[in-house]
């Protein structure tokens, strides 16, 4: 009798990302299902024209799961495992 070998793959959850001020020109609200933000950022840069450069040329407040990012917490945690119904 053969076996079947099921792997078990965690898959994220969906997270809610918005966007406001002149970011609202690429979209206002998307849900994606990303595991980081860091992955939600790199998704968002791919499916969205010119959202790379308009990042990479602004200054703007990142906020994760309600929480403000600063400037010296912003790499840990872009990398951070998103809670559960993240925005």
């Amino acid at each position: 009798m053969a076996t079947t070998h099921a792997l078990h793959l965690a898959t994220p959850g969906m997270a809610r990302i918005c966007l406001y001020g002149d970011l609202q020109r690429f979209c206002r609200r998307v849900s994606l299902q990303v595991a980081s933000g860091a992955e939600a950022v790199r998704a968002l840069a791919v499916q969205l024209p010119g959202l790379r450069q308009k990042l990479n040329d602004g200054w703007y407040q990142v906020r994760i799961a309600g929480d403000d990012v600063t400037a010296d917490t912003l790499t840990t945690s872009l990398h951070d495992p998103l809670p559960p119904g993240a925005v």
